[in-house]
């Protein structure tokens, strides 16, 4: 038995995080269950739901693990009880999966496979098909699943968080995810501090299919506010101070000024700028601007101390 084990590829833990989300468990979790990988674990991380999900999974998936918070902790927060449990059984890997995706099977075994032939890539991601919100048409999703007879990857500057495969050894080198976000704007930090760290960000072109709301697309003006106070910390941890400065102006510029509504614009940008009332998009502004400044001493003790981890961490690949 100690032999067989000997041949197990090494252990993926999927956390799938979830909040209220039942409706979209219905149809994320079969397609997280229908893997073709033989060593992965689905560790539910419930955010304090109300709405019956925890009991519904519990009860019609027993082989997936529950971990359960007492309140809501965001997507850092939940994520790290994922990740907490995960080092905990001797995952390898782990990936940060939102409850409003599916996936193609094959997704983790090409992940390993890539991730395993060089210890440089840190993380890794995959090509997202955003639903725009509509559940009764993923045609685009099912046409990629037979695109492709083999997989290729490539260099990604960012991959979306809602699918984000990482290598477990970048949590302790590196730390966790920066719980001063709660929702929006970790994982572009947390990439960020990989690749200060030496770490290489890749994407594969295995398909992704996201509903591209979730919770969120319930509460536009929350969803609103928590992204921008979350960009602009971004911009304080990681640019420079003009960087900082210029950044702040396009968000003026973007939520406030420029409120019609234009061709192209994606999801992301359209909940950035929730109201047509430029009075109430500055008031949103206003208060993520003076959030930012109370919290100013928290986020530079928060960009030294990663700036320390990534140097240190660094150094192995020199």
């Amino acid at each position: 038995m100690a032999e067989a084990k000997n041949f197990l590829p090494p252990l993926v833990c999927v956390i799938v995080l979830n909040y209220n989300g039942r409706d979209h468990l219905d149809y994320c979790l079969p397609s997280l269950l229908a893997t073709n990988y033989s060593n992965y674990q689905i560790l539910l991380v419930d955010n304090a739901s109300s709405d019956g999900s925890k009991e519904m999974v519990a009860a019609m998936h027993p082989e997936i693990s529950i971990v359960a918070s007492p309140r809501n902790v965001g997507w850092s927060g939940g994520n790290n009880l994922g990740i907490a449990k995960a080092v905990e059984l001797g995952a390898r890997y782990v990936v940060m999966a939102n409850n409003d995706i599916k996936v193609d099977a094959r997704w983790l075994q090409e992940a390993v496979v890539v991730a395993e032939s060089d210890p440089r890539i840190g993380i890794l991601g995959f090509e997202v098909f955003e639903a725009d919100g509509r559940l009764d048409n993923d045609s685009d999703f099912l046409a990629a699943r037979q695109r492709w007879a083999s997989v290729n990857f490539l260099p990604a500057g960012d991959v979306g968080g809602m699918s984000m495969f990482v290598r477990t050894a970048l949590f302790e080198e590196i730390g966790v995810i920066d719980e001063g976000y709660f929702v929006y704007g970790e994982e572009n930090d947390f990439q960020i501090r990989a690749e200060k760290a030496g770490y290489r960000t890749v994407s594969i072109d295995l398909p992704v299919w996201h509903y591209g709301q979730g919770f969120f697309g319930k509460v536009p003006r929350r969803a609103a506010m928590l992204q921008t106070r979350s960009k602009i910390r971004l911009l304080i941890k990681h640019g420079s101070v003009f960087a900082t400065i210029r950044g702040g102006f396009r968000h003026f510029f973007n939520r406030v000024v420029n409120v019609g509504p234009r061709p192209g614009v994606s999801v992301v940008e359209r909940r950035l700028r929730p109201s047509q009332n430029p009075l109430v998009n500055l008031w949103l502004l206003s208060y993520c601007v003076a959030w930012n400044l109370w919290f100013l001493p928290n986020t530079l003790q928060a960009r030294r101390r990663d700036y320390r981890r990534a140097r240190l961490a660094r150094q192995k690949w020199i």
